[in-house]
């Protein structure tokens, strides 16, 4: 589709509003002129007609009438427009305004009421305003008195005012059209205003924000959603230029462990156990690079909603049996036993919620003190099931529970060179969250830290069998949440 001009538009807008406006005025005065200049026409002739009814009368005869004809002139000296005669029963004209080119001997054709002005086109004086009224003279006779006012002055009055019309509609809409470019193109400023301040921001500048104080309101529905994308943005780009240090931080740390046992070992000649002890702490540092390789593909397949997802109904205690015997040699190892409380099924993709739980659980043995338990819970919540991990040992820092599930972030900065802690198990768990639209919180305090996961409920939870997990895992009875 294309463009079109904002400017352009309102301005034609404008303008044709103020034709309409002006066209529609126009004609309202014209026909209000029109009325008035006709009936003031009607009324000087009704005035006429009343004088010259009243004078016959008191002339008494149709010869005395006739014999007066000049007094009846003299009273239409101020009108000439008008023209009168009056006749007989006969039709023999007794009186007229004594004009020999126009003699005024019929009103034309029609039938109008006596004493009423009418539209009429008498052939001697063309359009016109007649009116006449018959009258029995004190002599019996009859006679008519018919006047006609020309049509003429009112119609040039009304020419000249239709010209002086067409000249202010023209010179309105005109007018009208440039005010409507100027006010509209002073009215658009701001949105100008608003798109030079928006190209002006860069990946460097995300910190600009629209002024949105001084600006109209009716760009506020603008201007806020692009300050708060931008919030968004730079956000993203924070996160984004903290997570490539970060990479390039934890990659960067193998890649020179490699390089230099690598070189120390072939600065000199040496045996076969030291370069068969080199390759395997090469190939263990190569594992973890590609450990966290794929670790960042699937956030990147998560996050861009490419990771499919097959949900199903899993039954919590039969997961946490089977996750708990994958873990039980590291937890003997540790001396921390597995206890798992509740049974609920959950609605979730199986692959997903173990990587999950899994992540969570490994979390849990590398930060509980020795002889402790970890808990495992699955429980209702409403119209979600949670699902709960809960060591006891150290706790995390409040300052550090909003960043925890950022990719990269530790808690204990002295962990950072840890092959095993890379920082992203918990953004994995919060990233397979947002997949199964859940979510995940955690509360640390008091010597226990519990991670909670709360999948929306598909299907109501059934009763289901327990789960005797092998030792040293711990089955108790579900509680309330």
């Amino acid at each position: 589709m294309e463009g079109y001009s904002l400017l352009r538009r309102l301005t034609v807008a404008f303008t044709i509003v103020a034709s309409v406006v002006l066209s529609l005025a126009g004609g309202l005065l014209y026909h209000s002129l029109s009325l008035q200049l006709r009936q003031r026409d009607d009324s000087e002739i009704s005035v006429k007609l009343d004088e010259f009814l009243r004078e016959a009368r008191t002339f008494g005869s149709a010869q005395a009438v006739a014999g007066n004809g000049k007094l009846f002139r003299e009273e239409l000296l101020t009108h000439p427009a008008i023209t009168f005669s009056i006749v007989d029963a006969r039709g023999n004209v007794l009186a007229d305004s004594g004009r020999s080119v126009r003699h005024f001997t019929s009103v034309g054709p029609g039938d109008p009421s006596a004493d009423k002005p009418y539209s009429c086109d008498p052939p001697t004086v063309g359009p016109s305003r007649c009116v006449f009224g018959e009258e029995t003279l004190p002599s019996n006779e009859k006679i008519r008195v018919q006047l006609a006012h020309e049509a003429a002055t009112r119609f040039a009055v009304l020419d000249k005012y239709r010209r002086d019309v067409w000249i202010v509609l023209l010179s309105g809409s005109i007018l009208m059209g440039l005010l409507g470019y100027i006010i509209a193109k002073r009215g658009l400023g701001p949105v100008k205003s608003i798109g030079q301040h928006i190209s002006r921001i860069e990946a460097h500048k995300l910190g600009e924000r629209l002024d949105i104080g001084g600006g109209p309101v009716e760009l506020h529905d603008i201007a806020v959603p692009v300050n708060r994308m931008l919030d968004r943005l730079e956000r993203a780009f924070a996160r984004l230029s903290q997570f490539s240090s970060d990479l390039a931080h934890d990659m960067r740390t193998p890649l020179a462990n490699i390089i230099s046992a690598s070189q120390i070992t072939l600065s000199r000649h040496r045996g076969a156990e030291e370069y068969e002890a080199l390759i395997e702490s090469n190939i263990e540092e190569c594992e973890r690079l590609q450990r966290m390789i794929e670790r960042m593909l699937f956030l990147a397949r998560v996050d861009h909603a490419q990771e499919p997802l097959a949900i199903g109904e899993l039954d919590c205690a039969s997961e946490f049996a089977r996750l708990t015997s994958y873990f039980e040699a590291i937890a003997d190892n540790k001396g921390t036993r597995f206890v798992v409380e509740g049974s609920a099924c959950v609605s979730a993709d199986p692959t997903m919620f173990r990587r999950a739980v899994s992540n969570l659980v490994s979390n849990a043995l590398e930060y509980a003190s020795a002889g402790s338990n970890i808990v495992l819970r699955a429980y209702p919540a409403g119209d979600h099931t949670a699902v709960s991990v809960t060591n006891y040992g150290q706790t995390i820092p409040q300052e550090h529970i909003g960043k925890i599930f950022d990719r990269f972030y530790r808690v204990n900065a002295a962990r950072r060179e840890s092959a095993k802690n890379m920082g992203l198990g918990l953004a994995i768990v919060k990233s397979v969250m947002e997949l199964h639209r859940g979510s995940v919180a955690v509360e640390s305090g008091n010597g226990a830290t519990t991670f909670t996961l709360q999948f929306p409920s598909a299907v109501a939870e059934p009763p289901r069998k327990s789960h005797r997990p092998s030792s040293p895992v711990v089955q108790r009875p579900a509680t309330s949440p």
